[in-house]
């Protein structure tokens, strides 16, 4: 690789071309070495995952409608961070948001970008145990259904198709093995 290649591209220019309730979208010149070139970047604060495991060896998740993939989906709870707001702060608030539950022990287990090609959002995932139950706190246009499933079960969404949101399947396989069970005991494809 040559000296060029592995010094950082320097930003000439970034200029907001949409701003959004939940994201912002700018236009940012680039160059890299000797080529100059524009990326449309969509810029998003970052949002904190939880995988919520019961001391009965359940799962909540979360069936809510999103309008993107036209249709219901099964997800781990999940939220855009506030300003200020830290990684494992937001996903406390979001699990008592979305749930009605706190933790007793919020253990991180990765963080992630969501599509680096043209996103800047990072998620950050936690596995919630010694839960709590509070009250549920839900924004005004959430509506969610909360279901409870065992671990294992989950785990067979996957493999099925069942289960289709990316957070949600990493979540879950990387909170497995913290839980005492395999990341996946299926064969592909899963679809």
């Amino acid at each position: 690789m040559t000296e060029s290649a592995k010094a950082t591209p320097q930003i000439l220019d970034s200029r907001k071309v949409f701003a959004g309730r939940v994201f912002n979208v700018t236009a940012d010149t680039v160059r890299e070495g000797d080529t100059t070139y524009v990326r449309e970047v969509v810029r998003h604060p970052g949002s904190a995952v939880i995988v919520p495991v019961f001391a009965d060896d359940t799962v909540a998740l979360v069936r809510q409608y999103r309008h993107p993939a036209l249709r219901y989906l099964l997800e781990v709870p999940a939220g855009s961070l506030d300003e200020g707001e830290s990684p494992e702060q937001g996903a406390a608030r979001e699990l008592e948001e979305e749930l009605g539950f706190r933790a007793g022990v919020l253990e991180k287990l990765s963080e992630f970008f969501v599509s680096p090609g043209f996103c800047e959002e990072k998620m950050w995932v936690y596995l919630a145990t010694d839960l709590i139950e509070t009250a549920q706190r839900l924004d005004d246009d959430e509506i969610v259904e909360v279901l409870r499933v065992p671990f294992s079960s989950a785990l067979k969404m996957i493999v099925s198709g069942e289960i289709e949101d990316a957070k949600t399947i990493v979540g879950l396989m990387l909170a497995a093995p913290r839980v005492g069970l395999a990341m996946l005991e299926a064969e592909y494809p899963a679809v």
